[in-house]
């Protein structure tokens, strides 16, 4: 379509020049834009080709070839997922911020904008680009919630999933995040000495005095008390649902009792709450490749195995 255009335009701009002349000119130009299509389509798969090995340099190399040719939206988006996945936040923000400001209305780009956001604990400004996404597709209030409780704003978090309910109902991982807000808002109107009174009705081994939870479920873990150990992560993410280490505990917990599924949920929601802590995100991928592996999944044990290399 482009270079039928691109001749039309080309012959209403030479109608004085003579007949053969502008034949001339007409094939010479449509050789010209034929090859930069088979060098732009070139680049482009084999970027895609890069992108799916996981060779994410080769992959930019072969899109900044392509926004010589054709510096569009998609091409800006790409690199944006590239740059994101070779960790360098800063070119994927730029990336994925040219992609909207071309298009600020696709979905796909203000998603990778969020992301990235968060990424780099820019809070306010994803929740900006977040709710743009939720006029498009309201069942990203789930990824909103993410932020506020982040943000340790749990009512603003508690109201975004109850929304998100009377609209379409809750996935898994959004009916366990609003069963956790719930008890976190409910404890706020009690008394400090409820939590104490819960921890102790649990039969687990206890560190004395003002132990931490993180130190009881770890505790817990080490003795292979699975199902206390359960129970105290999930306790310790009502009070506390953007700890990272809570979620990985209790995922821990939920392999060693073979409830793989659950595991592998408690890990997705961990793993956004985690800022620059490279050792901690290979705890998780582990136990991600802990899960995937007793379920046979061998395709997915492979994915998060690479992740730790």
């Amino acid at each position: 379509m482009k270079k039928y255009m691109y001749i039309l335009l080309l012959s209403g701009m030479l109608f004085t020049i003579p007949a053969f002349v502008h034949a001339q000119e007409e094939e010479s130009a449509e050789i010209s834009l034929e090859e930069n299509i088979d060098d732009f389509q070139e680049h482009f798969f084999e970027a895609l080709k890069q992108r799916g090995i996981e060779n994410f340099d080769r992959a930019v190399d072969e899109l900044l070839k392509c926004q010589k040719i054709d510096n569009s939206a998609a091409i800006s988006f790409e690199l944006g997922k590239n740059y994101f996945s070779l960790k360098e936040y800063d070119k994927a923000k730029e990336s994925f911020q040219t992609a909207v400001n071309k298009k600020p209305q696709n979905q796909w780009y203000l998603t990778g904008l969020f992301n990235v956001q968060v990424k780099m604990g820019e809070r306010e400004e994803a929740l900006d680009t977040g709710k743009k996404v939720v006029r498009l597709n309201p069942i990203f209030r789930e990824e909103i919630a993410k932020v506020y409780v982040g943000m340790r704003e749990y009512k603003k978090a508690l109201k975004e999933l109850e929304k998100l309910q009377k609209s379409g109902g809750l996935s898994f991982t959004a009916a366990n995040m609003k069963l956790m807000l719930e008890k976190q808002v409910r404890k706020k109107k009690k008394s400090d000495g409820k939590v104490a009174d819960i921890i102790d009705q649990t039969p687990k081994p206890r560190v004395r005095g003002d132990g931490k939870i993180l130190d009881q479920v770890k505790d817990a873990l080490q003795t292979k008390s699975y199902e206390a150990a359960n129970r105290l992560a999930k306790l310790g993410l009502s009070d506390f649902p953007s700890q990272p280490k809570l979620y990985l505990y209790n995922a821990k917990a939920l392999n060693a009792l073979k409830e793989y599924k659950q595991a592998i949920e408690m890990l997705e929601i961990g793993l956004d709450y985690i800022i620059d802590d490279a050792p901690l995100e290979k705890e998780f991928y582990q136990t991600f490749v802990d899960a995937y592996k007793k379920m046979g999944n061998s395709k997915k044990e492979k994915f998060y195995r690479k992740k730790i290399q």
